[in-house]
């Protein structure tokens, strides 16, 4: 015959689990919020992320507030961007021109191409689309759009020569270098 043997009793203090729920400190709720709307933009959820970094700056702690702002303007565009209503060669220029100023240079990318299949010679839009390709790391793409922008106005050249960023990649890429100093030929 078999015998069970009968467990022994737990003592009181192991059986009992007591959970004291501490109060959040405003400091400690408004990091839980701006967390819990770090993972939302990860995710893509970027109303539910928005709502939360504009609680999150209504926290005390002025870290989270700035960190907050910063993400939440980055919402507002994502909200905003398929609301664009862009039609002329101009307005999609202007756009792509602040994606270029914030560094987002393949989405400047994309909208200096819309603007120049509206206007093929906007040497302007050209000029532009150059410099986009080039900090997108395109030298060959920035090198032809920047050769079609100085065929179109001559300027272009004096401009580019004097502009930081071509300056850069006139140091760098032989081909761009040459184009600024006026040598014909395309020496890829």
């Amino acid at each position: 015959m078999t015998t069970k043997k009968k467990a022994a009793p737990a003592k009181l203090e192991e059986a009992k689990v007591v959970a004291v729920a501490e109060p959040l400190s405003p400091a400690k709720l408004q990091l839980q919020v701006f967390d819990q709307a770090i993972r939302n933009f990860g995710q893509g959820k970027f109303a539910d992320a928005k709502a939360g970094f504009e609680e999150a700056m209504r926290g005390p702690a002025v870290h989270v507030k700035d960190k907050a702002l910063s993400y939440l303007q980055v919402c507002l565009r994502k909200l905003e961007a398929p609301g664009l209503q862009l039609r002329t060669s101009e307005e999609y220029f202007t756009y792509g021109v602040e994606r270029l100023n914030s560094r987002d240079a393949g989405t400047a990318r994309q909208y200096l191409g819309k603007a120049l299949q509206l206007a093929p010679d906007s040497e302007h839009v050209l000029y532009t689309l150059a410099l986009a390709c080039g900090q997108a790391g395109d030298v060959d793409a920035a090198y032809e759009n920047l050769k079609r922008a100085i065929e179109l106005e001559p300027r272009n050249r004096v401009l580019a020569r004097q502009d930081q960023e071509f300056a850069a990649f006139a140091q760098s890429v032989p081909a761009i270098r040459a184009l600024l100093q006026g040598n014909q030929g395309n020496p890829f």
